[in-house]
């Protein structure tokens, strides 16, 4: 008898309890509840993409509520590349197809791992101002944290989902049924949903999933704190520049009016206002659809078309943020959150070298803030000149030390990072560190290569925790590599550890050479401003 099948079942106990596959093949087939998918292995990693955990939102399911995924065969389905991205303008970087069928999800774990060793998971939902961005999109490849992850002994396993955005996934209007409004915020539940019912096949432990996300991604995290699901979904969050978690969330009936977003895709598709307007919309040719929407989109400043929205009674959100938050209505679990000291810049380029001066900088200065809101009728003179006083013309302490000179330029990008940052980071660290574990970070690194015009810009600590960090940047890789151990350490420990203090006795300044603990009184003026009742009231957030 041949030696190898006598010792065939000792094999299997030996390797299995090393970690090891006895099958590399079978190993990458995982069968879910909804079929049997093939990943691929590469790179110290197996992965596994384009995993469909929705039913695709077309036809009558467009503008809809997601609804579970359900079998469909026991085919072996290839899983060795991303699923389609969800509608939104032209990006090279999404590094996937367009489509309204994209409700998929990605799967990574550290190669050769035991699939019965029930691994704590990492979820990773992006930003894009609800506007844009898709889970495969360059920048977002976890391989160097799996990586990361095995290597300090303490793997994970990480995953990331799509969800569906602007026009198709934040669609508002009074005439929008209201367990429809915020799909694609639905759709995010339903993927953590699917993580519960299907990660455990992936080695993956359903009890211990961190969720994580940066600016609108962060946002989201935030708001499944504060309107979360019927059943348990996640233990932890990371928050990474949360907005707050909405930049604006005005009531839905506010896109109806004229000249907002709702009542000016109705006059470009052709549709009429009144009960079958969502019918019309849910007839219109996809690629017309998409084709102006994108128009609309790019027409906006920082193309914030939509933003999430309140709605009546029986939506996932029945009244603003800001009240759950400061009565402390939200998930007592552990979380990570933190801002990086120049967020602002990016999103105020449209101000750089305009030249202006006196009234006529002050009245581009205003003109910027009126168009980062939906509805700007809700903001007073009086509060107009409480931000004129607070971020003056020709002050060098703004935006500091990368203080570009420029005076517009920098009040605006000052007062972006303060308002739609800073001050809700403060607001939800201050009510929440008195209920449960908080942890609260200022990331003040400027990486090499980098504009200095933006400073210490919004997205540029992604560039350390995810990779590959560039040649002209290798100075960073042991800050990259204590970034990823903390975030590793709260995935397994829901603490980042010892280095890093409970909220509120003080904030870890992530800076190379650099980490310590400092005092949370930076701009503190400002932002006990921003979150008054007054300024959170007519901003809509």
């Amino acid at each position: 008898m041949n030696l190898l099948l006598l010792l065939s079942p000792f094999c299997t106990l030996f390797f299995a309890q090393c970690g090891f596959a006895a099958s590399p093949t079978n190993n990458l087939d995982i069968r879910l509840k909804t079929g049997v998918f093939r990943g691929v292995s590469a790179n110290g990693t197996e992965k596994w993409l384009g995993i469909p955990f929705a039913q695709p939102p077309i036809g009558p399911l467009r503008f809809k509520a997601p609804l579970p995924i359900v079998k469909t065969s026991n085919a072996i389905k290839d899983a060795s590349k991303f699923g389609n991205v969800c509608p939104q303008p032209a990006d090279p970087t999404l590094n996937a197809p367009t489509s309204e069928d994209c409700l998929f999800l990605n799967v990574w774990r550290p190669q050769n791992v035991d699939p019965n060793v029930k691994l704590p998971i990492l979820l990773w939902i992006h930003g894009g101002a609800y506007t844009t961005g898709a889970s495969s999109q360059t920048g977002f490849d976890p391989t160097d944290i799996v990586k990361r992850s095995a290597e300090i002994g303490r793997p994970i396993v990480f995953v990331s989902n799509n969800y569906r955005m602007n026009t198709f996934g934040f669609l508002a209007s009074g005439n929008v049924p209201p367990e429809d409004l915020n799909a694609g915020l639905l759709d995010q539940r339903v993927a953590l949903e699917f993580v519960q019912d299907n990660i455990a096949a992936f080695g993956g432990d359903p009890s211990k999933v961190t969720i994580w996300g940066e600016s609108a991604g962060a946002g989201s995290v935030q708001a499944h704190f504060l309107y979360p699901a019927n059943r348990s979904l996640f233990r932890a969050g990371i928050l990474d520049s949360t907005t707050g978690p909405f930049k604006n969330s005005p009531p839905a009936t506010t896109y109806d009016k004229p000249g907002k977003p709702f009542t000016r895709l109705l006059s470009a598709t052709g549709c009429s206002a009144g009960r079958n307007a969502i019918s019309c919309l849910q007839n219109v040719p996809f690629e017309t659809l998409m084709n102006i929407s994108n128009v609309m989109i790019d027409a906006t400043l920082n193309q914030q078309l939509w933003q999430p929205s309140i709605g009546p009674v029986g939506s996932l959100i029945p009244e603003e943020a800001s009240a759950r938050v400061k009565r402390g209505d939200f998930l007592r679990l552990p979380f990570i959150i933190g801002t990086n000291v120049n967020e602002g810049t990016v999103f105020s380029p449209t101000l750089l070298n305009l030249g202006l001066r006196g009234p006529s900088e002050t009245a581009a200065f205003d003109n910027f803030i009126g168009h980062l809101v939906i509805d700007n009728s809700t903001i007073t003179t009086e509060v107009l000149d409480e931000f004129h006083r607070l971020y003056p013309a020709n002050d060098p302490s703004l935006g500091a030390p990368f203080n570009q000179g420029d005076s517009l330029f920098d009040r605006a990008s000052a007062w972006y990072t303060d308002i739609m940052f800073l001050a809700p980071t403060r607001l939800f660290s201050q009510h929440a560190a008195q209920l449960q574990p908080t942890y609260v970070y200022r990331f003040a690194e400027f990486i090499l290569g980098n504009d200095p015009t933006f400073g210490v810009s919004h997205t540029s600590e992604l560039q350390l925790l995810f990779g590959p960090i560039p040649p002209i940047a290798s100075i960073e890789q042991g800050l990259a590599a204590q970034m990823r151990d903390f975030y590793i350490n709260f995935v397994y420990d829901l603490t980042p550890g010892v280095q890093w203090p409970k909220y509120p006795r003080g904030v870890l300044q992530l800076q190379r050479d650099n980490i310590t603990v400092i005092p949370d009184d930076f701009d503190l003026v400002k932002t006990n401003f921003l979150n008054t009742d007054r300024v959170l009231s007519e901003f809509e957030k």
